[in-house]
């Protein structure tokens, strides 16, 4: 899978060239772009929201302006990928808050919350192991929620997605040495709260997926009928992102970043679909600005 993260692509075909015949009127070219780019974006936005439903209105509204600005796109400052990531990072940092964002407002919030949700034990139910991992995967993703947007983008970025700072700095508009603050604040606190609460790192902290996936089904955080997280038909992050960080430092990687990277990384809707219902009407033209006719 295209990685715009990785030094080396896996094409030769670069996304300035694909930009070039999109703005010289090639519309197929523009659902080129999107299908390269659609899967990071709306995993990053996943990962900064929590809920599907509203990873895929960010990812639409990015790809959105993705087309009323790729115009102004000039490969002679820069590559396309850090153009399109800073607009995918000031839209996630300045977009309205979402619900999951009140939710799990701070780690104290969660820790109280934690401690409120009564151990029992589940019976009789076939899928458990599936709800268990779904489980799992949603409640370390909302946990990135208690984080600030630009920590917790920082640590998406250059903590699961292994983004070097070199990148990762230029995104978010930052030095390096912030960049890698940012991202060292961020692993700090989701590590510490991980070692602290959750049974994955030792068995006896007090939140375990089998103990609480009954309160968590009957409060609809975890739903039987819509399994949305735990996939096993999908790569894994960490199948996508290797050979970004060199390998003395992988090998010191925390394992709150090892079980990050487990995660799968999610198929992402086809927003070609969504744009060709545009593509079919005036209003591309209007978004482009006349560019394409």
């Amino acid at each position: 899978m295209y990685n715009p993260f990785k030094e080396q692509f896996t094409t030769n075909e670069s996304d300035a060239r694909i930009v070039r015949r999109v703005l010289n009127g090639s519309r197929q070219e523009l659902e080129k772009l999107i299908t390269r780019h659609q899967a990071w974006i709306y995993n990053i936005a996943l990962k900064m929201v929590l809920d599907p439903s509203d990873a895929e209105d960010v990812t639409q509204e990015i790809l959105i302006k993705l087309i009323t600005k790729l115009s102004t796109f000039d490969p002679e400052k820069g590559a396309f990928r850090t153009w399109l990531y800073r607009i995918v990072a000031n839209h996630v940092l300045t977009m309205k808050k979402k619900r999951y964002e009140t939710f799990f407002a701070s780690f104290e919030e969660s820790a109280a919350d934690i401690e409120k949700i009564p151990d029992q034990t589940i019976h009789g139910l076939p899928e458990s192991g599936v709800l268990v991992n779904e489980l799992k995967i949603k409640c370390w993703t909302a946990m990135l929620l208690c984080l600030s947007r630009k920590q917790r983008l920082a640590f998406i970025l250059g903590g699961i997605f292994e983004v070097p700072d070199t990148i990762g700095s230029d995104i978010l508009e930052t030095s390096k040495a912030n960049f890698r603050k940012l991202l060292s604040r961020g692993r700090m606190k989701i590590d510490n709260f991980m070692q602290q609460k959750c049974g994955l790192m030792h068995p006896d902290n007090p939140c375990s997926c089998e103990r609480k996936l009954k309160a968590f089904i009957e409060n609809g955080f975890v739903r039987p009928d819509h399994i949305g997280f735990f996939r096993n038909d999908v790569p894994r992050i960490t199948d996508l992102v290797h050979d970004n960080l060199p390998q003395l430092e992988r090998l010191y990687a925390s394992e709150t970043i090892r079980n990050f990277q487990e995660h799968p990384f999610h198929t992402a809707p086809d927003f070609t679909h969504w744009m060709s219902r545009i593509l079919d009407t005036d209003l591309l033209n209007r978004l482009l600005g006349e560019t394409l006719q």
